[in-house]
């Protein structure tokens, strides 16, 4: 009877020493799961805004009289910014409105394959491009990441140029 009441108290203390050994390692593993899908919840909200924010600059009309260029790049930005649920700033979002040539890499975002061939496409400048950009950070007790995450759209513009 003796020695099963030692065992049991020696058993004990190892149990002890084995959570304090794996808490580390299971905290670890817990904060990064909760960063990681914290970090792939931006990364949807991003291309979620950059997706709408082409679909918005597609059917926007490009009104030269009005301020041109630079006020529709405003506005498309500024909508971008306002669908990302506070995530970007004006600066992390770049728009474009171009003629495709098959080569043009504005905003970072190429050309759709065929698109500068393609009869049906408006010309002069048909194409939306909107890209955004924004660093993240995902945690480990032991690790830290900072991926930056991007989204990239083009969408064909839908409106005669005035």
């Amino acid at each position: 009877m003796d020695r099963q009441c030692h065992q049991a108290r020696s058993d004990r203390g190892a149990a002890l020493v084995e959570f304090a050994l794996l808490l580390p390692l299971v905290m670890s593993l817990l904060l990064g799961i909760f960063t990681g899908g914290f970090a792939y919840f931006q990364k949807i909200s991003l291309v979620d805004a950059a997706r709408e924010g082409a679909r918005y600059g597609a059917s926007l009309k490009y009104d030269a009289a009005s301020g041109g260029l630079a006020t529709w790049r405003s506005n498309v930005r500024d909508r971008v910014v306002q669908l990302s649920g506070g995530q970007l700033a004006a600066a992390d979002v770049c728009v474009e409105l171009v003629t495709p040539t098959g080569a043009d890499t504005a905003c970072g975002v190429g050309d759709p394959p065929g698109s500068a061939t393609d009869p049906t496409v408006l010309a002069p400048a048909s194409l939306v491009k909107v890209s955004a950009s924004k660093p993240t950070t995902i945690e480990t007790i032991f690790v830290t990441f900072t991926p930056t995450l991007r989204a990239e759209v083009v969408a064909r513009y839908e409106r005669d140029l005035a």
